[in-house]
């Protein structure tokens, strides 16, 4: 039942459209046979004033007769039941939503900037109050040296400043064993056994955390697997094995009966290298070209360096190895 009312007012809708669209047209069709006339019977219209004053008078003259006639003219109004109101307004409202909808959008985005702007304005000026708090801090502490050394003779100042700098000359040099015992554990406890397994062709230094002696003995496949053991190694072509790859046991180590081993030879290595690195970059004074270890062999020890941003091949020969000096740019 309630489809025959739906039909009905579609049906009269449809009629309504159907009477506007032809009001329209008659409408659109006088005003195509008026124009028509004009042009017929009329001169071309002169868009400029003539220079002629008379003849420019005669213009507004006529201008101000055809707007006394047009005026009590009543404008074109649809019918009662057009739904042309209701269609102009309906494209006016999604015009205007469409101009909302973009106008969001640029919105957003310029939101979006101003907020980042305002973080890093924030930031900076975060950063701006650290560094004068820091300033503040230094120039309190330059002022009261400087006061304490007024007051002070130049001997007695000297003395100060040497004292001074033996203070931490002996805190550096504590800290110097405190990080020097430290490295050598890491080496023994963790890093030693992975630079020996990627010596023997294992995976490479980080892949495998947990590498046992045993795997140390059986060695490696193509595929950086451990292999099988099918039996216990034989000593002596263990050592040839570890003295070909990394080298014989030095001579105080082999006096002192110390166990020479995989993990212990590459433990040697890795600790005569950085030894021998930091000597040359002390040696080279921070110059760019100086500060380079010549190696016998591309070793583990030399690629982890690499890979931890520690240490870098000479541009033009990889044999070559040096630290990279970390406050060289702060120093200059």
């Amino acid at each position: 039942m309630e489809s025959i009312p739906n039909s009905r007012a579609t049906s009269a809708h449809v009629a309504r459209l159907d009477r506007t669209l032809k009001d329209l047209q008659r409408k659109v069709k006088e005003q195509e046979e008026a124009l028509k006339k004009l042009r017929a019977a009329g001169k071309p219209i002169q868009e400029e004033p003539d220079s002629n004053k008379d003849i420019q008078l005669r213009q507004i003259s006529l201008i101000k007769s055809a707007f006394e006639a047009l005026t009590p003219v009543e404008p074109y109004t649809p019918l009662p039941d057009s739904p042309l109101p209701s269609l102009l307004a309906l494209r006016t409202t999604h015009g205007t939503t469409s101009e909302a909808k973009s106008a969001l959008i640029i919105t957003k985005n310029d939101l979006s900037h101003v907020e980042q702007m305002l973080q890093k304005e924030t930031a900076d000026l975060e950063d701006g109050r650290l560094i004068e708090s820091a300033l503040q801090t230094r120039t309190s502490a330059l002022k009261d040296s400087k006061e304490k050394h007024v007051q002070k003779p130049m001997a007695q100042v000297a003395k100060d400043m040497i004292r001074g700098l033996k203070n931490k000359k002996a805190r550096y040099d504590m800290d110097t064993v405190t990080l020097v015992k430290s490295f050598n554990e890491f080496i023994d406890d963790h890093l030693a056994v992975m630079l020996a397994a990627e010596e023997l062709g294992g995976p490479v230094v980080g892949e495998l955390l947990v590498v046992d002696q045993t795997n140390l003995e059986a060695g490696f496949n193509a595929q950086g697997k451990a292999r099988k053991t099918k039996g216990q190694l034989s000593e002596v072509g263990r050592q040839q094995r570890i003295d070909e790859i990394w080298k014989q046991q030095p001579e105080r180590e082999r006096r002192a009966q110390e166990p020479w081993n995989e993990a212990t030879a590459a433990a040697t290595e890795m600790r005569e290298l950085t030894e021998q690195l930091l000597n040359n970059l002390v040696e080279a004074d921070g110059g760019m070209n100086g500060g380079y270890v010549e190696l016998d062999r591309e070793s583990a020890a030399a690629r982890f360096l690499v890979r931890s941003r520690v240490a870098q091949f000479h541009p033009k020969d990889a044999r070559r190895l040096r630290l990279i000096d970390f406050g060289k740019d702060l120093v200059s």
